[in-house]
């Protein structure tokens, strides 16, 4: 394996560096999130994998690497591999999660009726608008980033084509509306809908390592990607090109949703 100071410097920029500005531009922008690529977060809020402590083990082993690699498969998509795993497996340094799993539960057992929204208001235009209470904010949104993250990286390692691969939320579009939105009705809607949206991407991300850890090990995995596909082809290549609003009722509006 690449000497890890060699790999880092390969990757870009620590996480550390200010160069990654906050996801949140309004009153989010007191939650630590950052937009950022995988492994920046993973440095930012886990451990990242340490190949030279003999006490700690690769987060690989159980999807069949050896020595650290795994056969036939670079050095660099090893890494975003192992990164991906650690994000959805390991223990969040803020305290959000022991798993991503246990988060993403915990989200979808809030019942949207019985949110107690904030109103808000815009210091500048005085425009009023209403948004999800912050604690329950951060919740979602780094569930959410790091969802998107594992599934980008997942996509990339198994050479799923992006217009074909399931998109939690194109461009953050229902996110950022849960930050500041005009219509508590909406804002319902898009809360529901990420919810639904969340738990279907944690089926994806366990079918997808399933399958890695069956091609790896050559073990039969128990659900089949075709198992957990959320939306046909024809509606997720037009996914996220119409305005949030347009994309809500449009996909609310499925059987299959």
């Amino acid at each position: 394996m690449e000497n890890e100071s060699i790999t880092a410097a390969l990757r870009g920029p620590l996480a550390t560096d200010p160069e990654y500005e906050r996801f949140f531009s309004r009153r989010g922008g007191a939650i630590d999130l950052y937009k950022e690529p995988l492994y920046a977060s993973v440095e930012r809020f886990h451990a990242p994998y340490d190949p030279t402590s003999a006490s700690e083990e690769d987060p690989l082993l159980y999807y069949g690497a050896v020595d650290g690699d795994l056969p036939n498969v670079s050095s660099a998509a090893t890494e975003s591999l192992r990164d991906a795993v650690i994000r959805f497996q390991q223990p969040h340094r803020n305290f959000l999660w022991e798993r991503l799993s246990d988060l993403i539960n915990k989200i979808a057992s809030y019942d949207a009726s019985s949110i107690a929204w904030e109103q808000l208001k815009d210091p500048v235009t005085l425009d009023e608008y209403h948004g999800l209470p912050l604690g329950l904010l951060e919740e979602i949104a780094h569930a959410a980033v790091a969802v998107q993250q594992i599934l980008d990286a997942l996509h990339s390692f198994l050479g799923r084509k992006p217009s074909t691969a399931f998109t939690l939320d194109p461009n953050y579009s229902f996110l950022y509306m849960l930050e500041a939105c005009r219509s508590r009705s909406e804002l319902r809607f898009y809360f529901s809908s990420l919810q639904l949206r969340l738990v279907r991407a944690n089926k994806h991300i366990l079918s997808y390592l399933q399958s890695i850890r069956t091609l790896y090990t050559g073990e039969e995995p128990s659900e089949y990607l075709s198992s957990v596909d959320s939306t046909i082809s024809e509606v997720r290549e037009v996914f996220g090109k119409e305005p949030p609003t347009k994309e809500l009722y449009r996909l609310m509006a499925r059987k299959d949703y």
